[in-house]
């Protein structure tokens, strides 16, 4: 039995909250995450390459398994071992850790950056305002698939919201057409939008 002393002098293991939040892109599989963050303890209790049984014996998998989920979280470029100089010259293995990091910022230079949750409420309250009513949940649903599937901007969101109320209907489905037909021009910003109708003598 564990004593409540040996509880509250255990220690924690932090994580980048951003390891958390992008799981699913990182490819981690749930033993694979146990053995990272097993990992992880080890290090910042100072063991920098720990054995197979200790690492058997946190997780309970075999050390077959083990060593399968080393080399998947090499492949999946998110450790990697590197062999370092101790103070008597020898070579000592280890796990280096930082690759995760390279790898997160190779997925967020690749992943659009989607707008604000602040903007998206902004965005939420301007529509609630001038269609005068609360949008319902399938609303909200089409607005945020408008933000992250097709990737419209909160701004340009806004002008086709504009253009709906001057032609007097207050309506998704209008608002929709209205950025569809944007997008067949290749309207994507305010400033194309202002351009484009200059050039056909609109206000």
């Amino acid at each position: 039995m564990i004593n409540y002393s040996k509880i509250l002098n255990a220690g924690t293991t932090s994580i980048n909250n951003l390891i958390i939040e992008h799981f699913q892109e990182l490819k981690f599989t749930s033993e694979e995450f146990v053995l990272f963050m097993n990992l992880k303890m080890f290090q910042e209790r100072g063991i920098q390459f720990p054995s197979t049984q200790q690492l058997s014996q946190n997780t309970g998998f075999a050390t077959a398994k083990i060593y399968q989920l080393i080399q998947n979280l090499i492949d999946k470029n998110i450790i990697k071992i590197e062999s370092q100089t101790t103070k008597t010259q020898k070579y000592q293995d280890c796990y280096d850790l930082s690759p995760v990091y390279k790898t997160l910022q190779e997925l967020q230079a690749a992943t659009p950056q989607f707008p604000k949750m602040n903007d998206v409420q902004t965005l939420f309250k301007k529509i609630e305002v001038e269609f005068g009513r609360p949008l319902s949940p399938i609303e909200r649903q089409t607005i945020q698939e408008w933000l992250s599937v097709d990737n419209y901007s909160p701004e340009i969101i806004s002008l086709a919201l504009k253009e709906a109320v001057l032609n007097q209907v207050y309506s998704l489905k209008y608002m929709d057409r209205i950025l569809i037909n944007w997008e067949k021009q290749h309207i994507t910003t305010p400033a194309q939008l202002q351009k484009n109708k200059a050039r056909y003598g609109e206000h």
